[in-house]
C-alpha cells in the first residue's frame, strides 16, 4: 500500500482547464518512445509536463509517472519510488521480483541485480516517466541509471522531463540512435496552437495579433498562458503590444494578476500551503487551521493554471514550479516569523499519518530540535535497524551538533547516528548522557526514550556478543512495552517485534533451544503484523540456524527457503539481517553434500556481514567456513578459519552455545586428522559439568570407535535423547552405531543400524555423514547393503557412488608391519567356520604352514585370538 506522499509522487499531473491536442508533439513522442530513452529539455514553463501527461491519455499501454524531488537524490529511495510508480501503473505483475519491494536493497550489486530482474517482468511494453530529473545529483542514482541505459530492459522505455541538461553519458547513445531529444524549439507553440489556446480562454484574436504573441513570447508556454490571462482580464479591453511575455516579467505578474485578485484568506492559504511540495485538503487544513482546504484547491485548480491535480481524483495538488518558487519567497519576506510554525504543523501532519520522514523533515526546517528528537524516539528509531537506515541517518546528520546535548531524544539521535557508523564502544556515553537528563521526568513521559535507550543497549550487548546481557535487557524491554499505549508511542510494535527477535537470539546463543525456538516464532509473527520484514527475516533466519545445528536439516531448509524467498520478493538479500539465512543454506547444502551451493549461500552470507562488527554471527561465519573447508577434505584450512575465530572473539564474548558448537567443529577436525583421543578427553571433561547435546555425544563415540573403546561409544549412542523427526544427528549416530557393531562382531545389529540411516537420511536428501564418517568398514557395510534387497536402493547406491569417487581412503599402517600376499589370503578365511586344516586344504597347503601364517597374522594385529584378530582386521580395512 502506498504511503500518501508516494501516491501524490506517483499520480500523472491532471491539467485539464488549458489542454489542448498539440498532435505534432504527441506524434513526436510516440516516435521517440521507440528508442530505450527519451529526453525532453527546457526551461521552466515551456509545457513539458502537461505535454507527456496529455500524450500519455492517448496510449493503451501503461505510464507509469514519478515526479522527483530533492529527497530522492538517495540510491535506495529513488529506486523504491521508481518500483512505486510501476506497480501504481499496474506494469508489476503478481508474481514479478518488484510485486511487493518496499525498499531496495543497499548493497549495489544486490540492487541492480534484483531491479533487472524485476523490470525484466513487466507485464506490458511500459513508459516510465521520471518528471523534474534535473532535482537528481547524486551520483550513485546517476550511475545506477546509467548502468541501466546500458543494457536497457526491452519492456521498458524512459521519459527524462528536465530543465537541464541531464547528467547522463548520453554520447554513446547518441551515436547509436538509442536516444531522442525532444528541446524548447520543438516545445514551442506555433501560431495555430497559440490560436488554440487563446480560444481555451474565450478569445479570438486576428492572425496579426496571434502571431504578436507567439513572437513576444516565443512560443513560451508559460507566458502565452499568462498572456491569455491577461487579455481575458476583467479590466477592459487589453492588447498584445500591452503583454511584456518575457521570462523576467513572470514574478510580477504572477503576483500582480494571479494573486493580486485573490481574497485576503485565498492569498494566507496559497502563502502558507506553498511550504509543501505537495498538498491535499486535509493537510491544507492542518497548516491553514482551516476547514474548507479540500474545496479551496478544487476551486484554484478549476480556475487556475498554476494549480495541478495529482491524479484522476482530486485528492492531491501541487502548485505549478514558478507559482510556488514566487509565493515562498514572499511568504520568507512578508511572514519570516510564521515559517516555523507552518513547518510544525504540517510535521504534526505527517507524523500522524506515517509519514515520518516528512515529518522528520518539516520538524528540521522549523529549526525545532526537540520535536525532531520526539518524532524520531516514538516514531522513527526503529527505522535505523531497517532499509530506511540511509534515509533516516541522513536526516539526523541535519541537526546541528551544539543541540545534542539539550534533550534526551536529542542525545538518542547521536546514538543512532553511532550505531550507523558501527561506533558501539561510543554508545554508552550517550545513553548514560540521555539517562541522566530523563531522571525528572515521570516515568510515563520517560517511557518512550527508555525503549529507545534499551533498544540500543540490546544493540551494543548483541554487537559485542554479551548474550546474558542481551535477555537480561529484552526481558526488561518486554516489560516495559507491556505497559505502552500505542497512541503514544506508534513505533512500539517495532520495538516488541525487535525486542523478540533480540531475546530469542541471545537465548539461542546461551545454550536454551527450546525458549529461543518460541521467542524467535513470537518475534517472526510480530515482525509480520508490524510491517518490519528485516525483522521477520532476521527471525527465521535463526530458527533455521537453531535446527540445523541440532541436526534437523529438513526443518531447517524450509525456515531458511521461506526466509530466502521474502528477502528476495523485497530486495533484500544482502540486508545484514539476512546473514543467518544464508548461514543456514550453507549448512543444509553441506548436509546434502552441495558444496557449490554451500559455497554460494556462504558468499552471500559475507556480502551480508560486510562492515558490520557483530560478533556472533561473524564466528558463525567462520565455523561455517572451516566446516566447508573440513568437507573438501583441506583440514589445515579449516584449522585456520577455527584460529581466527578464536583470535576474533572478544574479551566480552559470552555465547556458550556457539563456543559448544565451535568446539564440535574442531573435534570434528580432529577427528579427521587422527586426534581422537584428544576428542574422548574433551568430552569425557565436558559431560562431567554440561549435559552433551545429541550431536557432541555422536562425535564423542566418534572418538571412542576411532581409540576401539567400543564399549564408551555403545553408551554414548545409547544414551541420546529421543531425537527430533528426520535428523542429520539421528542419521550419523545410526552411521556410527552400524561401525561399533561391526567392530565388535555384530554384523546383523551392524547392517540394520545402517539400514535405518540411509531410509531416515533419504527422506531429507542428508549425504554429508556418510562421506564424514567413512573409513573402510563403512565402504564395506554399504557395499553390502547396496547388495541387499532396499526400499531406498537408489539412494544406497548413490551413497555409494559417491563415496567411491571421494578422496581414497588412507589405509593405517599395522602395529607390527604389512601382511603379505599370502598372510592376506589366509586372512580372509578367519571369519568363516572352516578350521585351519580345510584352510589348508582350500590353498593347497600344508596345516603347519597355515597355522605359521595365523601366529605371524595374530602378531602383526596384536590380538591373542581368530575372533579379536577378524575385529581388528575390520578397522584396518582388511576385511
Amino acid at each position: 500500500m502506498l504511503t500518501p506522499f508516494i501516491a501524490a509522487k506517483t499520480a500523472r499531473p491532471q491539467m485539464l482547464r488549458a489542454r489542448i491536442r498539440r498532435q505534432r508533439l504527441y506524434d513526436a513522442l510516440e516516435a521517440a518512445v521507440r528508442c530505450p530513452l527519451t529526453v525532453v529539455c527546457a526551461g521552466a514553463g515551456w509545457g513539458k509536463t502537461v505535454l507527456v501527461s496529455a500524450w500519455a491519455d492517448t496510449r493503451r499501454t501503461p505510464v507509469a509517472w514519478l515526479t522527483l524531488d530533492a529527497h530522492d537524490n538517495d540510491v535506495q529511495l529513488f529506486w523504491a519510488s521508481v518500483a512505486a510508480a510501476l506497480r501504481a501503473a499496474g506494469a508489476v505483475p503478481p508474481d514479478s521480483a518488484l510485486a511487493e519491494l518496499g525498499a531496495v536493497p543497499s548493497d549495489h550489486v544486490e540492487r541492480l541485480r534484483h531491479l533487472a530482474r524485476g523490470l525484466g517482468q513487466l507485464s506490458a511494453p511500459t513508459v516510465l516517466v521520471l518528471d523534474d530529473f534535473h532535482e537528481i545529483t547524486d551520483e550513485d542514482v546517476l550511475a545506477e541509471l546509467s548502468g541501466l541505459l546500458r543494457h536497457p530492459p526491452p519492456g521498458l522505455r524512459l521519459v527524462l522531463l528536465t530543465r537541464s541538461q541531464v547528467a547522463l553519458p548520453l554520447h554513446r547513445m547518441r551515436a547509436t540512435g538509442e536516444v531522442a531529444e525532444i528541446r524548447s524549439g520543438e516545445l514551442a507553440f506555433t501560431a495555430a496552437e497559440a490560436a488554440d489556446l487563446l480560444a481555451r480562454h474565450g478569445l479570438a484574436l486576428p492572425a496579426d495579433e496571434v502571431a504578436a504573441l507567439v513572437e513576444h513570447t516565443e512560443g513560451w508556454a508559460a507566458g502565452l498562458q499568462l498572456g491569455a490571462t491577461f487579455l481575458a482580464g476583467p479590466d477592459g479591453p487589453r492588447t498584445v503590444a500591452d503583454f511584456a511575455g518575457d521570462v523576467r516579467a513572470v514574478d510580477e505578474y504572477l503576483a500582480d494578476e494571479v494573486l493580486s485578485g485573490q481574497s485576503p484568506h485565498l492569498y494566507r492559504f496559497l502563502l502558507h500551503t506553498s511550504i509543501c511540495e505537495h498538498v491535499c485538503g486535509d493537510l491544507a487544513d492542518a497548516i491553514t487551521l482551516g476547514s474548507d482546504g479540500q474545496r479551496t484547491l478544487e476551486e484554484l485548480e478549476r480556475v487556475n493554471d498554476f494549480v495541478i491535480r495529482l491524479g484522476a481524483k482530486p485528492q492531491w495538488f501541487r502548485y505549478h514550479h514558478l507559482l510556488r518558487d514566487m509565493l515562498r519567497h514572499r511568504l520568507l519576506l512578508e511572514c519570516p516569523t510564521m515559517l516555523p510554525e507552518l513547518h510544525r504543523r504540517a510535521a504534526g501532519w505527517h507524523a500522524a499519518h506515517n509519514s515520518i520522514f516528512e515529518a522528520i523533515e518539516h520538524a528540521v526546517a522549523a529549526g525545532d530540535w526537540a520535536y525532531v528528537g520526539r518524532l524520531v524516539v516514538t516514531q522513527a528509531a526503529p527505522l535505523i535497524a531497517s532499509a530506511h537506515r540511509a534515509a533516516l541517518s541522513r536526516l539526523l546528520r541535519q541537526i546541528p551538533p551544539t543541540e545534542f546535548a539539550a534533550t534526551p531524544e536529542l542525545r538518542v539521535c547521536v546514538a543512532l547516528l553511532l550505531f550507523d557508523a558501527g561506533d558501539y564502544d561510543a554508545i554508552p556515553a550517550q545513553l548514560a548522557g540521555a539517562a541522566e537528563l530523563l531522571r525528572d521526568r515521570t516515568e510515563a513521559q520517560r517511557l518512550p526514550a527508555e525503549l529507545t535507550l534499551g533498544s540500543l543497549r540490546v544493540a551494543v550487548h548483541r554487537a559485542g556478543g554479551d548474550m546474558p546481557e542481551v535477555v537480561a535487557e529484552t526481558t526488561r524491554l518486554l516489560a516495559m512495552l507491556a505497559k505502552v499505549r500505542f497512541a503514544e508511542v506508534p513505533s512500539a510494535v517495532q520495538y516488541r517485534a525487535i525486542a523478540l527477535n533480540n531475546k530469542g537470539f541471545g537465548l539461542l546463543w546461551t545454550g536454551r533451544p527450546d525458549r529461543a525456538q518460541r521467542y524467535l516464532w513470537a518475534a517472526s509473527t510480530a515482525a509480520r503484523a508490524a510491517g518490519v520484514e528485516l525483522v521477520e527475516i532476521s527471525a527465521l533466519g535463526h530458527l533455521a540456524l537453531l535446527e540445523v545445528m541440532s541436526g534437523s536439516v529438513q526443518e531447517a531448509a524450509r525456515l531458511a527457503t521461506g526466509a530466502r524467498d521474502l528477502a528476495e520478493r523485497r530486495g533484500l538479500m544482502s540486508a545484514l539481517q539476512t546473514g543467518s539465512v544464508h548461514l543456514a543454506l550453507a549448512l543444509v547444502h553441506l548436509e546434502r553434500d552441495d558444496l557449490a551451493a554451500a559455497q554460494r549461500a556462504l558468499q552471500q552470507a559475507m556480502r551480508a556481514h560486510r562492515g558490520e562488527p557483530a560478533v556472533a554471527q561473524w564466528l558463525v561465519r567462520l565455523g561455517v567456513q572451516a566446516r566447508l573447508a573440513l568437507a573438501h577434505g583441506d583440514p589445515r584450512a579449516a584449522r585456520a578459519f577455527l584460529h581466527e575465530a578464536r583470535r576474533d572473539a572478544d574479551a566480552g564474548l559470552s555465547a556458550p552455545a556457539l563456543d559448544r558448537w565451535l568446539l564440535l567443529t574442531e573435534s570434528e577436525v580432529d577427528l579427521a586428522t587422527g586426534a581422537a583421543e584428544t576428542v574422548a578427553h574433551r568430552y569425557a571433561v565436558l559431560a562431567r559439568r554440561h549435559r552433551l547435546t545429541s550431536p557432541e555425544r555422536v562425535c564423542a563415540a566418534r572418538a571412542g570407535y576411532a581409540v576401539h573403546d567400543l564399549r564408551r561409544a555403545e553408551e554414548l549412542l545409547a544414551g541420546l535423547r529421543a531425537p527430533l523427526s528426520e535428523t542429520a544427528a539421528t542419521v550419523a549416530a545410526r552411521i556410527v552405531g552400524a561401525q561399533v557393531a561391526d567392530a565388535a562382531g555384530y554384523g546383523l545389529q551392524a547392517a540394520d543400524r545402517l539400514a535405518d540411516a540411509f531410509a531416515l537420511a533419504d527422506q531429507e536428501g542428508i549425504h554429508r555423514p556418510f562421506l564424514a564418517l567413512r573409513d573402510a568398514r563403512l565402504d564395506a557395510l554399504v557395499a553390502r547393503q547396496n547388495l541387499l534387497p532396499h526400499r531406498n536402493a537408489e539412494f544406497v547406491a548413490e551413497i555409494l557412488a559417491g563415496m567411491r569417487a571421494g578422496t581414497p581412503l588412507h589405509r593405517p599402517a599395522l602395529p607390527a608391519g604389512q601382511l603379505s600376499e599370502r598372510e592376506t589370503e589366509v586372512l580372509r578365511f578367519l571369519p568363516t567356520m572352516l578350521t585351519a586344516g580345510e584352510i589348508a586344504g582350500e590353498l593347497g597347503v600344508s596345516v603347519n604352514t597355515i597355522k605359521a601364517h595365523m601366529r605371524s597374522i595374530y602378531r602383526k594385529l596384536e590380538a591373542p585370538r581368530r575372533r579379536a584378530v577378524v575385529a581388528r582386521a575390520r578397522e584396518y580395512g582388511l576385511l
